[in-house]
């Protein structure tokens, strides 16, 4: 049988086995670093989804302007009528949908002072397509966003369920 021998009081005892102050430190930095990551990645993302967010009103409010104007199909000039007003002017038609479409906007506060702005040009041939364009300041990045969306009337008619005119 081996007896272990005893140790000198003059020799030091075996140190305890364990970390030291400068793992630990050097384990917190490393784990303080990975946090602000996840951090700075979860701001982006908010900021993100935001900017989605933003051009989903936008869309929205296009899509309004489109069918405002599906619906005033009625009150269009019918065919081989030159009498009324040109497009350009605000007495048109269009022109009031339009006005009472950027009206509705500004009254609901919608992107309410970050520079917003609804453009409503007219159909260019050969393609006769109107054009809606939207714009406003984005409220993260700081920067002018927008959305340009292209849409079609049918040329101007007079379907069975618009009044007659002279009646």
């Amino acid at each position: 049988m081996l007896i272990k021998p005893r140790p000198h009081s003059c020799q030091r005892p075996r140190r305890a086995a364990g970390f030291t102050l400068i793992e630990i430190l050097v384990a917190l930095v490393i784990l303080s670093i990975g946090l602000l990551g996840v951090a700075g990645l979860q701001l982006r993302s908010l900021q993100t989804s935001h900017s989605s967010f933003e051009r989903s009103i936008a869309t929205l409010q296009a899509r309004d302007l489109v069918e405002r104007m599906w619906a005033g199909l009625c009150d269009l000039p019918a065919p081989g009528v030159t009498t009324g007003p040109n497009i350009s002017d605000p007495n048109h038609p269009i022109r009031r949908m339009e006005a009472a479409w950027r009206a509705d906007h500004i009254a609901t506060g919608t992107f309410d002072g970050q520079g917003w702005a609804g453009i409503l040009e007219p159909p260019v041939p050969p393609n006769n397509a109107w054009t809606i364009t939207i714009s406003w300041t984005g409220r993260f990045q700081g920067q002018t966003e927008q959305i340009v969306h292209h849409f079609m009337l049918p040329p101007p008619f007079r379907p069975a369920s618009c009044p007659r005119e002279d009646s």
